[in-house]
C-alpha cells in the first residue's frame, strides 16, 4: 500500500495543465502559392488554420509524467505492506559468522528460513553470495531494535555473530523478539606499543598494551631514549598564587606517580615565561600575550563570577564564570549543563577556579588523574580490542514477552522515484529535439 509522507504536495501535480494546453492550441500558417493571373491582384489576407488537437501525444504524455514524478518525488512515497508468513522463520547473518556455523545454518536453510545480513534494513542474502567483510559499525542492540519493527514477536530468529565486545555497547533496551543468539569468539591476544614518555635523559618508559577475549591489560618497560628532552610546564600567575600553589601540586603528584622527566615552573612575571614550554597554565584574567605559540594553553574564563551549586561528576563547584566561547568545543559539562572545560585547538578554558572557594577539586583524588590524563592521554585502543562476551548471557538477552502488534515493512520509494524521473527526463529530450529537427527539415 501506497503512503505519503508529505501529501499536500501532490498539488503541484496540477501543473500538468500547463503541456495539455500548449499541445492542444495547435497554430498552423496557412500555404501561399501564387498562380496565374491571381498573381497580378492583391494578395488578401492570410488566415492560419487552428485546431484543438492534440499533437505529439508521446511528448505530452512524458511531460504531464515529469511533472507528477517531481509532485510525488516532494511527498515523499513509502510502500508499505504487512508482514509475511512465508518461511519458517530468519536467520540473522553476520558476514563473517558463516563458516563458524556452517552445519547449524545449511540445516535451519533447509528447514524453510531465510538469510538476512546482519546489517541496516536486513537485506536478503544468498549463502552461496555471502558478502566478503562485515562493513558496519552498528552496534547490535540499536540494529535489534530496527529489527524489533519488522517481524512479529512470535516470528523465531536465529542470529548468528561474533562474540566481540565493542559492538555490544550502547543502551541495551527491552526486545520483544524470539531470539536464538549464537556468537564465535576469536582466540587471539595482542600486544601493542601504547605510549611511550621519558623519565630521564637518556631512558623512556615505554607502555604496552595487552588484549585477549577477556581483558585489557598494560605492562612498562625501561627503554633506551633518544629524546632527552624534559616536557616544560609553566605556571604563570599575578593574582591568584594560591592556585598556583594547588596547581604545582597537582603536577608534582603527577611527576611522582609516572617518574616522568618534567620541568615545572611558576612565575608572576610574564617576561620570565619560557616561550618554548610544551604547557603554560594562565592562572590571569589579563589575556594571553601573543608572543606565545605552539604550546598548550589552559587559561583562565574572563567574565562576571556566578555562584552554583552544581558537579561535575564527583567534583563539587561553588563558582563558576558563564560560557561565552561559541566556537569551542565542550569536553566538560556541570549537572546544570553549563560548560566547565572547553578547548580549541591546543588552548584549554577553564570556566572556574583551581581554589577552594570556587571548587573541591584541590582536595578531590580526581585532580591528578585528570592532570595526568591531560599531559599523557593514553590512545584508544581501536582495532586492538579483541574482548568477548559470554555467550550465555546472550541467549536470556531478549525474552519473548508475547507481543501481539503485527509489523508492517516499510520500503522507501524515494530513490526509484529519482530514477524515473531522470530516465523519463532523458526521453523527453530525446523526443522533444527530434520533433525540433523534424519541424526544420519539413
Amino acid at each position: 500500500m501506497l503512503h505519503l509522507l508529505q501529501p499536500i504536495w501532490l498539488l503541484l501535480s496540477a501543473g500538468i495543465s500547463v503541456p495539455v494546453i500548449l499541445h492542444l492550441w495547435n497554430r498552423k500558417p496557412g500555404r501561399i502559392l501564387k498562380i496565374g493571373s491571381i498573381q497580378l491582384l492583391k494578395s488578401a489576407t492570410v488566415r492560419h488554420a487552428r485546431s484543438l488537437r492534440i499533437s505529439e501525444l508521446l511528448l505530452l504524455v512524458l511531460r504531464c509524467l515529469l511533472i507528477i514524478l517531481v509532485a510525488l518525488l516532494l511527498a515523499h512515497p513509502l510502500w508499505k505492506n504487512n508482514f509475511s508468513r512465508e518461511h519458517r522463520g530468519w536467520i540473522i547473518l553476520e558476514d563473517a559468522a558463516y563458516p563458524h556455523f556452517k552445519k547449524t545454518i545449511d540445516s535451519l536453510v533447509e528447514s524453510g528460513c531465510e538469510i538476512h545480513r546482519f546489517h541496516t534494513n536486513f537485506p536478503r542474502v544468498n549463502v552461496r553470495h555471502l558478502p566478503s567483510g562485515d562493513t558496519t559499525t552498528t552496534g547490535y542492540w540499536q540494529l535489534l531494535q530496527e529489527l524489533e519493527t519488522r517481524v512479529p514477536a512470535d516470528f523465531p530468529l536465529h542470529v548468528f555473530s561474533s562474540a566481540a565486545y565493542h559492538r555490544f555497547q550502547g543502551d541495551k533496551l527491552p526486545l520483544h523478539l524470539r531470539i536464538h543468539w549464537q556468537v564465535y569468539t576469536k582466540d587471539t591476544t595482542l600486544t601493542w606499543n601504547h605510549y611511550r614518555y621519558n623519565i630521564s635523559r637518556d631512558s623512556s618508559l615505554q607502555i604496552q598494551g595487552h588484549v585477549d577475549a577477556n581483558a585489557i591489560w598494560y605492562t612498562s618497560n625501561r627503554i633506551a631514549g633518544t629524546d632527552s628532552r624534559p616536557m616544560k610546564i609553566v605556571i604563570y600567575t599575578d593574582k591568584y598564587p594560591q592556585d598556583a600553589g594547588f596547581l604545582l601540586a597537582g603536577l608534582q603528584a603527577v611527576q611522582q606517580y609516572t617518574g616522568s622527566n618534567m620541568q615545572v615552573n611558576s612565575v608572576r612575571n610574564a617576561a620570565e615565561i619560557d616561550t618554548t614550554a610544551n604547557w603554560i597554565c594562565w592562572l590571569s584574567d589579563n589575556p594571553v600575550p601573543s608572543i606565545i605559540t605552539g604550546a598548550h594553553i589552559l587559561k583562565y574564563a574572563t567574565g562576571r563570577e556566578v555562584a552554583t551549586d552544581a558537579v561535575s561528576g564527583d567534583i563539587k563547584l561553588f563558582k563558576h564564570i558563564p560560557y561565552t566561547q561559541q566556537n569551542d568545543s565542550v569536553l566538560y559539562y556541570d549537572s546544570y549543563g553549563s560548560p566547565i572545560l572547553s578547548t580549541n585547538g591546543k588552548v584549554y578554558t577553564l570556566y572556574t577556579h583551581v581554589h577552594p572557594e570556587w571548587t573541591d577539586l584541590p582536595w578531590n583524588g580526581r585532580f591528578p588523574e585528570l592532570l595526568l590524563h591531560a599531559l599523557f592521554p593514553m590512545p584508544a585502543i581501536g582495532i586492538h580490542d579483541v574482548r568477548a562476551v559470554d555467550g550465555a548471557q546472550l541467549r536470556a538477552a531478549a525474552p519473548h514477552t508475547g507481543k501481539s502488534t503485527q509489523p508492517v515493512i516499510t520500503t522507501d520509494l524515494i530513490d526509484a522515484c529519482w530514477i524515473m524521473l531522470f530516465l523519463i527526463f532523458a526521453l523527453e529530450r530525446v523526443l522533444a529535439l527530434r520533433t525540433k529537427k523534424a519541424m526544420a527539415n519539413g
